[in-house]
């Protein structure tokens, strides 16, 4: 005995979804409005990869868990943070990312600008205008001015800064010689102050950790990482357009655009108003909801040119295409709702139970692939009516004018 495919609607009593086609252009353009205006008058959460942080692998001497680790970095200060298992699970490495923030304060400049004055003389230290881990310190010449003496000197402050700073200089190269003018040399100094800090803290609550690896998001590859997403998403939605231009016609071109514009702006709010941050598995969750958008509406569109009698459309009456239009909605309705509540299931329960970056990867998901559903079932076909009624006329004409050619009297006026 053969059992029928679960069906939410039956096909044979037909809903009229064109009369609900006008309000549901109107929404598919108010979902980017209200994101642009959002992101505006709201900002972004920007998370670490597009702000610029620090990022520590760090092993603990007994297994820990990620949220008791983020307990301790939001007590610092650290409420923007990433904490994740690093490697083999026994060896109890962790991977943590916090936004960079100011590692000194002016007290902390001043201090350490009293106690220099104080042991070496004459001496001013400023924040680095680029850097929040480094100060720039200008020292009295020493005398003579030779290499030899300018590099002594930078070996004594290295070594003052690292007993008396109470910050700890970065491994490697920590201090520089970076300009000599007027009598003064200044030194560029490289401290390991946020990583610092939490270690410390980290010790103090979980034992003795192991600091294995320090890296840093400066500015300028955070800008490049914000600049290359947002072209991640242009150029997917792009050679998804051109790959649409070449399968249908301009006539469905338009509703593509139309859906792919809401779905993607549409998951944007999520990051506008329940204020998530956006980072680069935001970037990789919005291409997914444009890759899923995509696929619904293709499948409407394909059920729409195979609906339509054979001929050329554009001489079918106006009233057939839209039977023909609801009648492709109806038949697609069913597979629309069972793709759309199998991912939808996986989507909300890591919306609900998960934390961290697949919170909000899921949280875009859902939303897109909601708006995915309503956009195929809406938003497309009625953009497609919507041609077929104001310009398919006009077309006609235009191809029918190519082929007609000039009048004797035309050729006679000049007209070739």
């Amino acid at each position: 005995m053969s059992r029928k495919m679960f069906r939410f609607f039956d096909p044979k009593s037909e809903v009229d979804f064109v009369r609900f086609f006008k309000p549901s252009l109107i929404l598919a353009a108010v979902f980017p409005v209200f994101a642009i205006l959002g992101a505006m008058v709201l900002g972004l959460n920007w998370g670490i990869d597009f702000m610029g942080g620090t990022e520590m692998q760090v092993q603990f001497p007994k297994p820990v868990e990620a949220p008791e680790i983020r307990k301790v970095l939001e007590n610092l200060g650290y409420d923007k943070n990433q904490v994740q298992s690093y490697g083999a699970k026994e060896n109890n490495e962790m991977l943590i990312r916090v936004e960079r923030m100011d590692t000194f304060t002016q007290e902390d400049i001043n201090r350490i600008q009293k106690a220099l004055v104080g042991d070496v003389g004459k001496a001013e230290v400023n924040l680095h205008p680029n850097s929040q881990d480094r100060l720039l310190v200008k020292l009295e010449a020493p005398k003579g001015g030779s290499l030899s003496a300018i590099k002594s000197q930078e070996e004594k402050l290295a070594k003052w800064l690292d007993d008396k700073s109470g910050f700890r200089l970065r491994q490697g190269a920590s201090i520089m010689h970076d300009d000599s003018s007027e009598g003064f040399v200044q030194y560029n100094v490289l401290f390991m102050g946020v990583s610092d800090k939490i270690a410390e803290a980290l010790t103090a609550k979980f034992g003795e950790v192991e600091v294995r690896r320090v890296d840093f998001v400066d500015s300028q590859v955070s800008q490049q990482l914000r600049t290359d997403g947002v072209l991640a998403v242009f150029w997917a939605i792009l050679a998804i357009l051109i790959y649409i231009i070449i399968r249908f016609d301009l006539f469905f071109a338009p509703g593509m655009v139309m859906c792919l514009v809401q779905d993607t702006f549409g998951a944007f709010l999520v990051f506008v108003l329940l204020r998530y941050e956006f980072d680069l598995p935001s970037v990789a969750a919005l291409l997914t909801v444009v890759g899923v958008s995509v696929n619904n509406t293709i499948v409407v569109y394909d059920r729409i040119r195979e609906t339509l009698p054979p001929g050329d459309r554009h001489k079918i009456p106006i009233e057939e295409v839209t039977r023909c239009v609801n009648k492709a909605v109806n038949d697609t309705l069913s597979r629309t709702i069972n793709t759309a509540l199998t991912v939808l299931f996986t989507s909300v329960s890591l919306w609900i139970f998960a934390g961290g970056v697949l919170k909000s990867f899921a949280a875009v998901l859902t939303i897109g692939l909601g708006l995915g559903a309503f956009s195929s079932t809406f938003a497309a076909p009625a953009a497609y009516l919507f041609m077929m009624r104001h310009f398919r006329i006009r077309v006609a004409e235009a191809r029918a004018n190519q082929h007609k050619g000039f009048t004797r009297e035309e050729k006679a006026q000049g007209v070739v």
